[in-house]
């Protein structure tokens, strides 16, 4: 009797079973496969605005971590200064911080970015319309606009002042928040605070030159890479711990429905191991015949992940655009790994089983 037919059949006994079964992996897998999508499109998205401002370095307050998160002022009159310095090929203030629309009698949190028309630090992209040229315009993300039904020609309020949508953006969905862009006037009056400026962009080929000079006036300038890296620190503070939590509860889930299969499957059977154990199978072979059962479920369990995935993630793109689920290659290794050790620890448990059935079992009456 061979190894992958008994392993065949015995799944195959119950369909029912083994559809509810792969149903559960999958959901597991698929869970997995998800968080780790969401955490990669977090970390895709959590520095969007400073990926896409073509800075080189970034003037802020000393202990600054992140652009929106932390309230960084600075004198307007730095912008000067920072464009006196030597290599500094262009310098543009910008104010940025968070901020609460009220849309169709909703609270909206979004990411308003003031910047001076003509200059880096706007809406790097468009959908639709244009960009600013005047203080009583916004443009407004695409994605945020398609949620809250939003065009061009249509009056948004922004703390307060009243503005007339002239372009939406495309590319500006950060996690969780869409990007609201005014003029950095406009931002000034919003904010109700006047020279001063939030963050100086600084454009530059001698970074590291120009982060010396900077520093050397008493000006601080973090780099990308840095600002980068404190943003996602901030970020896994915050949603870190949760979805490794829940990928955890995936994880055991998964092996808990595999191992439940498998035992029950031999303890239905187990005339039939009594019959293999009497001719003389060994404890290995035993053994070998749990785990190609477990990882027969934790494979076709898989193919099943990778469908109720694509699902999954078309449903999510659909009823919330701005959570961002990115499929990478380290998810995949990372799942199919999770499912490999779904596997096998779920066989400890059948196997165990196996190796203590008394071979007698096969020749008893009604057993």
């Amino acid at each position: 009797m061979g190894r992958v037919p008994l392993v065949r059949r015995n799944l195959a006994a119950d369909w029912r079973r083994l559809l509810i079964s792969l149903l559960g992996v999958g959901t597991a897998l698929m869970l997995i496969l998800l968080l780790d999508g969401l955490w990669a499109g977090i970390q895709s998205e959590v520095t969007t605005y400073e990926d896409h401002t073509g800075a080189q370095l970034y003037v802020v307050t000393p202990g600054t971590l992140n652009l929106f998160a932390d309230a960084s002022t600075l004198p307007r009159s730095a912008v000067d200064e920072v464009r006196t310095i030597p290599d500094v090929a262009w310098v543009a203030a910008v104010r940025t911080s968070y901020t609460i629309l009220d849309l169709h009698g909703r609270k909206v949190a979004v990411a308003l970015v003031g910047s001076v028309p003509g200059q880096p630090g706007g809406p790097w992209a468009m959908s639709t319309g244009r960009t600013l040229a005047a203080d009583d315009e916004v443009v407004v993300d695409r994605v945020l606009a398609d949620r809250h039904d939003l065009h061009v020609g249509d009056t948004l309020t922004v703390a307060g002042a009243t503005m007339h949508i002239v372009g939406l953006s495309s590319g500006t969905a950060g996690f969780m928040t869409g990007f609201v862009f005014v003029t950095h006037h406009a931002a000034d009056v919003i904010s109700q605070t006047s020279g001063t400026t939030s963050v100086i962009l600084v454009g530059t080929d001698q970074p590291a030159a120009v982060q010396a000079h900077l520093a050397a006036v008493g000006l601080t300038a973090v780099d990308h890479d840095a600002l980068r890296s404190s943003s996602l620190a901030l970020a896994t503070k915050i949603y870190g711990t949760p979805l490794r939590l829940m990928i955890g509860v995936g994880f055991v889930a998964g092996t808990l429905v595999i191992a439940l299969t498998a035992y029950t499957t031999i303890a239905e059977r187990r005339r039939d191991y009594g019959i293999i154990k009497a001719i003389g199978a060994t404890p290995a072979r035993l053994t070998a015949i749990a785990l190609g059962q477990t990882l027969s479920l934790a494979l076709l369990g898989a193919i099943a992940a990778a469908v109720l995935f694509v699902g999954g993630r078309a449903a999510i793109e659909a009823v919330r655009p701005q959570f961002a689920v990115v499929l990478t290659a380290t998810g995949v290794f990372r799942a199919a790994g999770a499912g490999l050790a779904m596997a096998v620890l779920a066989a400890i448990v059948p196997a165990r089983r196996l190796a203590k059935l008394d071979p007698s079992v096969a020749f008893r009456s009604g057993s």
